[in-house]
């Protein structure tokens, strides 16, 4: 039986729940957003079911901005919990570099992808799931150059991201199974 003083210990070792909420919320809606930008792109599928996956496309990456706010908001109020003192220094500053990459990576994929739908050509209104009409990017509507630009650096972006994403997970298994260091009790809920 674990002491009042134990308890303490592990919640100063894990992260709070509103964050592990996001944390496994957010994985599965971007997994679903690479998944959805892979069919959109490269699976020849029909129009009007192209069309309603990208309206969902582009209302997941609404939800997934803001998402991204109020978890850095969380994170600023409830700091990231130590990493274990047996990491070695050089382990400790990639994975906080890796972290703050893929917080970045949280906003540039969805502004990309906003700035994108922003500048086409089409003017097509982003109504999110039915719910509310998400405005476009003043001053850019129907600019090709940006258009194009942004475009571009939502697949760049994309491919960095999933590099990220494959990188952390790495680290988590590799703590795992060499160091014998499970991080993943960190990012989960105690029972």
């Amino acid at each position: 039986m674990k002491s009042r003083g134990d308890k303490g210990a592990e919640m100063n070792t894990r992260y709070n729940s509103v964050t592990i909420i996001l944390h496994w919320v957010m994985a599965l809606a971007f997994l679903l957003m690479f998944t959805s930008g892979i069919i959109m792109e490269y699976i020849n599928i029909d129009k009007s079911m192209k069309y309603q996956l990208f309206q969902w496309h582009k209302g997941g990456g609404v939800l997934l901005l803001l998402a991204a706010f109020l978890r850095l908001g969380v994170r600023i109020v409830r700091h990231a919990p130590p990493l274990p003192d047996v990491m070695p220094a050089l382990e400790k500053k990639l994975a906080k570099l890796g972290h703050w990459g893929l917080y970045v990576l949280m906003f540039v994929m969805p502004i990309s992808g906003w700035l994108m739908v922003s500048s086409s050509s089409y003017g097509l209104p982003t109504i999110v799931f039915g719910l509310f009409e998400w405005p476009h990017i003043p001053g850019v509507a129907a600019n090709e150059a940006v258009h194009d630009g942004a475009g571009t650096a939502h697949f760049i972006f994309a491919i960095i991201f999933g590099l990220l994403i494959a990188g952390h997970i790495a680290a988590v298994i590799k703590h795992a199974v060499i160091d014998k260091e499970n991080l993943l009790k960190r990012m989960w809920w105690s029972k």
